[in-house]
């Protein structure tokens, strides 16, 4: 496999304001003529802000004493754009003060107000408190408003001394909930002008676009020059004249125009060939459809990760590779970069995808059905783009009201479940669960149900979670014409007394619950039903028309104890399914705020109005379906209108302390007295011996889907028996920790014993897996909850360490600096 080339550097990838890349890394001796070409562009004012004094120039002499610092006391990090360093920051301890250290950035004047200093604020005290350092000390002009600002807006405890020409501030570097809050923001920002790039793109050019019907390159061309896309298109292949009429230029490169997005559908060894051609022309984005980097092993995989260092060094985001494209539509506007066949209307939905060749039959599907996309996007590897960085593109756009995830993997554990309960809460998330691996290490928990446990969890982040992609589509083609149902009763309205028995018993099975109809509801029922009392369901009878069927639901809507309508219409032969079918338009038009769905005439689909856009009622094959689908819709609801409860502050923490245990221990399973330090620093004592009360465990065990999780169970029979364990992702707020308790059914068992001790003790848990990336495994059993008011006994305790997992999903940003 052929790489990009030498000039690419390993280190953690950075984000900017205006979506630009950076790579942050350690700065080294090796980096001399780096820093000296950086030194060289820096302005007379920025180097007079960075030296409090009026310097104009850095000599050779100077900066190679710089760069020959000692490690042991000194470090420095180097923000890397397209080569060449914009931004450096460095610590130096305070001589007989260890846990304090002086710190100076130096921002290249191009690359200031963009979020730099910040960025590199995150690492530098990431990797300072790493050190064991707990305050920077920094000494800022007062002139030098745009650092004042950035040290005020990072989050940490910033106090500055008394008025002056310079000011002195001393910076406190523990984790705090404004440092996430701030990073958090930051971030978004930065992905979302990074994937504005993409899905706004002006000029795109197709890399490898062919003369035969079956090239990939060639397929992307068409679809983009005949489905409404405004901008320019370029084909590029050196090897002919013109593909669908365009003409074609050799390289990216030779097009003399800026080009925003390239799609490359080149043989595998061609790939950075092409991109460092698009780097030389300054391109935004690329998609990779080629094939043949990390699904090959080792060898790929080490291509494919020295692919995207050398597109995010280089300022640019790569989807794929193994990508069969995106889409991209509002109104008249469709940027189709895909290859696929099957294009849907614009609609509300978006969807991200890592199966390329499941993408063509999800998007077939889609057309089938009526539903409408604003985007779709097929990740394939995800070796740069991944599904976070979409799901912060499409939570603030205003075309996408749903969205779909089709996922092997997500990434950032963490960060994806901290974002999907943020996205949730505005807008669902439906995803397929079946193909996500789940979680690793249950030892205590029996043999769980890996797929209900998925679903458990998903859950807890307001993700719709779905076992297969036509249930996936059932619960969008729902969510994208009907509002969120407002609660779980639900009435039933048929023409056919079987089947909608069997749409009651499925309703039912789904967790709703038959609506409660006023008195004057079914006064009004009783004059539409034949021979009875309206109950579970609203039989109309085979002869019921359109009048008596809009009726009968403007009837159901109008009660406030109905919050959504399962219709069935099974058609006779003297009845006209159009005439049915507008009737429950103009019903549901009639209540906007209330969700109403049909099984009618055997069809899939949505039902419309001619003339009506967003008008529509989802309408399903079978009613055990639409059932099913109501019934996680209104789950949804339920998980949205929840308490989310606050993450407090806990008395008694040491996160400096835990973390001198965790360099002092290094990996592997910990002895017992390092246990009882890091239990310590976490308000949480061991005691062998404790008195009466119900022995419960409180464990962490991995998953590759959300990270660390939290597990709580009742020992004994409940756990052993019956795998009676609630697991729970982090970070956990106080209603969580009490969630976790009255989850599991051995919950009687601990009536009248001390719960809001058992629900500190989670939270002192939950805190420790949010200070410890290195946290692999940890087992509180067994743990005795006393009678109310007497708190828990931690009898025995066991820890394991792990390298963090690049990737793995801490919260803030890491360089390697060892």
């Amino acid at each position: 496999m052929v790489r990009v080339g030498q000039d690419s550097y390993a280190g953690t990838p950075g984000l900017l304001k205006d979506g630009r890349s950076v790579l942050v890394r350690r700065l080294t001796s090796d980096d001399l003529e780096l820093v000296v070409d950086f030194s060289h562009r820096l302005s007379r004012r920025t180097i007079s802000m960075r030296m409090l004094g009026p310097v104009v120039t850095l000599d050779r002499a100077g900066l190679a004493r710089f760069m020959n610092f000692d490690p042991a006391t000194q470090l420095a990090l180097v923000a890397v754009h397209e080569d060449r360093a914009v931004g450096v920051a460095d610590v130096l301890q305070v001589e007989g003060h260890p846990d304090r250290a002086e710190v100076t950035f130096t921002i290249a004047d191009e690359f200031q107000t963009l979020g730099l200093g910040g960025l590199l604020l995150e690492h530098i005290a990431v990797a300072a408190r790493d050190r064991g350092i707990a305050v920077l000390e920094a000494d800022v002009l007062a002139e030098n408003q745009a650092m004042i600002r950035t040290l005020e807006n990072s989050g940490y405890a910033v106090e500055f001394g008394p008025p002056g020409s310079v000011l002195h501030a001393d910076i406190g570097i523990r984790p705090r909930m404004q440092v996430v809050a701030r990073s958090d923001r930051r971030e978004h920002q930065s992905v979302r002008s990074s994937m504005q790039r993409i899905f706004d793109s002006r000029t795109i050019a197709v890399v490898g676009a062919g003369l035969s019907r079956d090239n990939l390159g060639r397929a992307v061309v068409r679809n983009l020059v005949t489905h409404g896309f405004p901008g320019r298109v370029y084909a590029v292949n050196p090897n002919i004249g013109a593909v669908m009429g365009l003409p074609t230029h050799p390289t990216v490169s030779a097009i003399g125009e800026p080009v925003d997005l390239v799609v490359v559908a080149v043989a595998a060894e061609l790939v950075p060939a092409v991109l460092r051609d698009c780097a030389a022309a300054s391109v935004a984005a690329v998609i990779v459809i080629s094939v043949g980097f990390g699904e090959l092993g080792e060898t790929g995989r080490t291509a494919e990760l020295d692919l995207i260092r050398f597109a995010r060094n280089h300022d640019m985001r790569v989807i794929g590779p193994a990508s069969m494209g995106i889409l991209a539509q509002q109104g008249t506007r469709r940027l189709a970069a895909t290859f696929s066949v099957s294009l849907p209307t614009p609609g509300v939905v978006a969807m991200a995808s890592q199966s390329g060749t499941l993408g063509l039959a999800v998007l077939e599907h889609a057309c089938r059905t009526g539903l409408g996309f604003s985007g779709f996007a097929s990740l394939g590897r995800s070796a740069d783009v991944s599904p976070n960085d979409l799901l912060q593109w499409w939570e603030e756009d205003p075309a996408t009201a749903v969205i779909l995830l089709d996922l092997e993997r997500v990434g950032n554990p963490r960060k994806f479940a901290r974002l999907t309960r943020r996205v949730s809460a505005r807008k669902p998330i439906v995803s397929v669960t079946s193909t996500i691996r789940t979680v690793s290490g249950t030892a205590d928990a029996g043999s769980p149900d890996r797929g209900a446990l998925t679903d458990a969890l998903f859950s807890q982040t307001g993700i719709v979670a779905t076992r297969t992609l036509a249930e996936m589509f059932d619960v969008a083609r729902l969510f994208a014409h009907q509002p969120v149902p407002g609660g779980d009763r639900v009435a039933v309205v048929t023409n056919a007394s079987q089947p909608g028995m069997s749409t009651a018993a499925a309703c039912r099975a789904a967790g709703l619950r038959p609506a409660e109809l006023r008195e004057d509801t079914v006064a009004a029922l009783r004059e539409l039903v034949p021979g009875g009392d309206p109950v579970d369901v609203i039989d109309l009878s085979p002869r019921a028309d359109a009048a008596r069927y809009e009726a009968a639901l403007h009837a159901l809507l109008a009660d406030d104890g109905v919050d959504s309508i399962v219709a069935l219409f099974i058609p006779p032969l003297a009845q006209s399914p159009e005439t049915i079918s507008a009737a429950l338009l103009r019903a549901g038009a009639s209540a906007p705020r209330k969700t109403l769905l049909a099984s009618f005439d055997g069809t899939e689909g949505v039902l419309t109005m001619p003339g009506a856009e967003g008008c529509g009622v989802p309408t399903y094959t079978f009613p055990e379906a639409a059932a099913a689908a109501l019934g996680r819709a209104t789950a949804y609801g339920l998980w949205r209108r929840q308490p989310a409860g606050v993450v407090k502050p806990l008395p008694g923490v040491f996160a400096a302390r835990v973390r001198a245990v965790v360099d002092r221990a290094g990996t592997g399973e910990l002895g017992a007295a390092e246990v009882a330090d890091l239990l310590v620093a976490a308000g949480i004592s061991v005691r062998p011996e404790a008195g009466d009360g119900r022995e419960v465990a409180v464990s962490v065990v991995g998953d590759e889907v959300f990270g660390p999780l939290l597990t709580f169970g009742v020992l004994g029979d409940p756990i052993t028996l019956y795998g009676d364990v609630s697991y729970h992702i982090t970070p956990v707020s106080d209603l969580d920790a009490r969630r976790m308790i009255e989850s599991v059914r051995a919950f009687p068992l601990l009536a009248d014993h001390d719960l809001a001790a058992l629900a500190e003790l989670i939270l002192r848990v939950a805190w420790l897996v949010e200070e410890m990336p290195e946290l692999a495994e940890l087992q509180l059993a067994p743990v005795v909850v006393g009678a109310t008011g007497t708190g828990v006994t931690v009898c025995a305790a066991r820890v394991v360490l792990q390298q963090p997992i690049p990737g793995g999903g801490y919260f803030e940003p890491r360089v390697q600096t060892l």
